[in-house]
């Protein structure tokens, strides 16, 4: 099992350090379900949000896109649809009657699979296979009045609480009760997983009772770098985040909201745009209650 490491690390400048105003000065906001733009006062205050950033981070271009809502009043689902059943997540989402979707979690690229443990409606539809334990050490756990981000026994036997109504298994493990997680040289992955900057995507609780999805584009020389494992992480901190996990990444990443579509840049079609969605077989979505 890797070597994990619990410290607390400095706040990046980006964000507003004051619990009441947690976006990034540069961001644009909006209302989640009006499209309308927001202040950053009058986003502080609303229910839910979205937004994007593009700015110098890490001393490289980066271009981030999320969503923040209020968990007493929208409720986040897992949408498993594996197989011929896959989709890109503006489809997923819309399928599903979400007001916001990201990505979900590892799988396997030519069955459509999940490689990580899913539940879905109270059913197993997935496991964490073998290949996958040098990074999926976290779950969210979401049950009808209770979402949780937390981390786990990473093996292959690992089921999840049977009272979990639903889940899915991810990792690395980002932020763990208020605590930056960090990861050493010379573990699984070290070079092509962590420490390499690529696009991301990251789910996170903070400690005034919202759920944020945060995706990072990347791979795109001069308006996205991505980020490392350790950069990511930074960002959650930044953010507020109390909890974070980081989903699957690379082409899979992006963002979808109903007021304007995909808000992130996903790279699976090689290109800084809008177009390049991955069909994906398990999605987190947001819908109002």
């Amino acid at each position: 099992m890797k070597k994990i490491i619990l410290i607390a690390l400095p706040l990046l400048a980006l964000a507003c350090t004051s619990a009441p105003n947690p976006f990034p000065e540069e961001a644009q906001l909006y209302d989640l379900n009006s499209g309308e733009a927001l202040t950053s006062k009058k986003a502080a205050k609303a229910k839910a949000v979205y937004g994007t950033l593009r700015s110098q981070l890490f001393d490289s271009p980066q271009s981030v896109s999320f969503v923040r809502f209020k968990a007493d009043d929208y409720r986040l689902e897992v949408v498993a649809a594996e197989g011929p059943q896959a989709d890109s997540i503006s489809a997923l989402s819309l399928k599903h009657g979400a007001v916001a979707g990201i990505n979900g979690s590892y799988f396997n690229m030519r069955e459509l699979t999940p490689v990580t443990f899913v539940k879905d409606d109270g059913f197993w539809v997935g496991g964490t296979t073998q290949g996958e334990l040098f990074r999926s050490n976290g779950a969210i756990f979401i049950d009808p009045h209770k979402l949780a981000v937390d981390a786990i026994q990473a093996d292959t036997t690992w089921t999840g609480p049977e009272t979990s109504w639903e889940v899915m298994a991810s990792g690395p493990i980002l932020v763990d009760e208020g605590l930056a997680v960090t990861y050493e040289e010379g573990i699984d992955g070290w070079k092509g997983f962590y420490a390499k900057r690529h696009p991301r995507s990251l789910v996170g609780t903070d400690a005034q009772g919202y759920v944020w999805l945060v995706v990072v584009d990347g791979r795109s020389e001069g308006n996205a770098e991505g980020m490392s494992i350790a950069e990511l992480t930074d960002l959650a901190l930044s953010l507020g985040l109390t909890d974070a996990l980081n989903l699957d990444g690379g082409g899979s990443s992006a963002l979808w909201v109903l007021p304007e579509g995909i808000i992130s840049h996903p790279s699976d079609n090689g290109t800084y745009d809008k177009k390049g969605q991955r069909i994906i077989p398990n999605a987190l979505v947001v819908k109002e209650l």
